[in-house]
């Protein structure tokens, strides 16, 4: 009896671990207005916006295109659909909006995508 009561405690911690962990993480995100909501990490800082594009510094940026599985996850979770990759640019669709996420290094930009031009 004493081992169940030891499994069941270590389950449930597991479970607690896991939903405060996806809570935090969810958290660290918002949306962005200017392109259907998609997410942007909210310590990004935007540092430049024209008609479709938004560039932000985020120190999580990789050089070679890479974003945090954090990121990916919450993108996931939002939504979006990845549907084509192109270097350092990954190209995303949630219903019929269509958007690119460019990373470089310490810089995300998400940049509106013509019709059908990302599939």
């Amino acid at each position: 009896m004493k081992r169940w009561k030891w499994l069941a405690f270590v389950v449930l911690l597991v479970v607690n671990s896991v939903v405060i962990f996806y809570a935090y993480q969810n958290s660290q995100y918002r949306s962005a207005e200017a392109h259907a909501g998609f997410p942007i990490a909210k310590e990004a800082e935007r540092i430049e916006q024209s008609d479709g594009l938004t560039i932000y510094e985020w120190d999580k940026a990789k050089r070679n295109g890479d974003v945090p599985l954090s990121y990916r996850l919450i993108i996931w979770q939002r939504g979006w659909e990845k549907t084509a990759e192109q270097g350092t640019t990954t190209f995303y669709k949630k219903g019929d909006y269509q958007i690119m996420l460019t990373a470089l290094e310490n810089e995300i930009s998400l940049h509106d995508v013509p019709g059908g031009e990302g599939e």
